[in-house]
Parts: structure tokens; C-alpha cells; sequence
């Protein structure tokens, strides 16, 4: 049987991997897998219960929170929502961070990031450059305030003024104009 290479080296009885680090016989070249997001909630919880020496019952008991989600958390974090988990986490004196591309968590967006929504409570589209509006966008001044139309709040953010990418189109394909036809603004 004919082995395939697959660019990596063989590892065993105690050489070294590239990148220098020693490993025993039976050991993989990658290392140990690394847990996700969700696996890492539950080693969390029992690494404190461990720590304390108690049962999930106990941990629960002491939370005042129920044993089954305990259970859960520590076996399937991805079911429950994740403000549950971050205040599971709290409790058991562990945070859960986003990191940004240097490994070091990131502590401070941007205010539009945090507080900008249109007037349906929906975030801005993240390519669009959104920045405060003191008297309202135009779009709400023509249609709202002059148009006649159900004012809502007047907007205090907005993603007016950037350049639409070629080959992009927003809304339908006007019409063309009949012969004689007047302007159709606002109608």
C-alpha cells in the first residue's frame, strides 16, 4: 500500500512538529481540537462546580435556577439563548469576550453600532456609513413632514449621502413617460 503525502510531517516518539513544539507518540500534529463558543460555556460552569466540589443539583440549588438547565448548559450552550449563558457566566465569575483580529477583546464601538436603528427598530445595513441627524434626513422631510403622509418620529440617524455602487439599483424601473403626461411627484 502506497502512502499519501500530504505535506505534513509524521509525528511520533517525541520529534518535534514545523513549528518546533515536542509531542509523544499517538499525539495529532494539529494538536487538541479547540472547543467552540457554545462547548466552552459548559466547561466553564464545571470547571466552577468542580472547583467547589458540587453537583449540578447544588449549583442549581444555590443559583435558584432550575438543575435541567444547568444540564444543559453544560452539555448544549447553542439551545439557550445568550443572554441566558452570559449571565450563567456571570454568575460562575467568567465573562465571554469578542475579539478582534489581534486576539484582544474588543471594548468600544462605535455609537452608531450601538444605539442607531431606524424608526422600525432595525439596525442600519452594515455597509452603509450611518451617522447622527440633527433635523431629520431628507427622504423624511419630503415624504413625512411635506409629503403628508403618517409622521412618525422624526429620525435621529441616517445613512443618506453615500455613493451607490455600479451596477446597482435600487427600487423599480420607472416607467416611461406618456406623450402629454405631467410630472408624477409625489402622487
Amino acid at each position: 500500500m502506497a502512502a499519501i503525502d500530504t505535506g505534513a510531517t509524521h509525528v511520533g516518539d517525541g520529534e518535534e512538529c514545523p513549528d518546533g513544539v515536542p509531542t509523544s507518540p499517538g499525539s495529532e500534529v494539529a494538536g487538541p481540537r479547540r472547543p467552540g463558543a457554545a462547548e466552552q460555556v459548559g466547561l466553564a460552569l464545571r470547571a466552577f462546580r468542580r472547583e467547589r466540589g458540587w453537583s449540578q443539583r447544588a449549583l442549581a440549588q444555590s443559583w435558584g435556577v432550575h438543575q435541567s438547565l444547568v444540564a444543559r448548559a453544560e452539555r448544549h450552550a447553542e439551545q439557550l439563548t445568550l443572554d441566558v449563558c452570559l449571565e450563567l457566566l456571570r454568575r460562575a465569575g467568567v465573562g465571554l469576550a469578542v475579539l478582534g483580529p489581534d486576539g484582544m477583546p474588543v471594548i468600544s464601538w462605535e455609537e452608531a453600532d450601538l444605539v442607531a436603528v431606524d424608526r422600525s427598530g432595525r439596525r442600519f445595513p452594515a455597509h452603509r456609513a450611518v451617522r447622527p441627524s440633527t433635523y431629520g434626513p431628507r427622504w423624511w422631510w419630503f415624504h413625512d413632514y411635506f409629503g403628508g403622509r403618517s409622521s412618525g418620529p422624526r429620525p435621529r440617524w441616517t445613512a443618506e449621502g453615500f455613493a451607490i455602487p455600479p451596477g446597482v439599483r435600487y427600487g423599480k424601473q420607472p416607467r416611461p413617460q406618456a406623450p402629454g403626461e405631467g410630472p408624477r411627484w409625489p402622487g
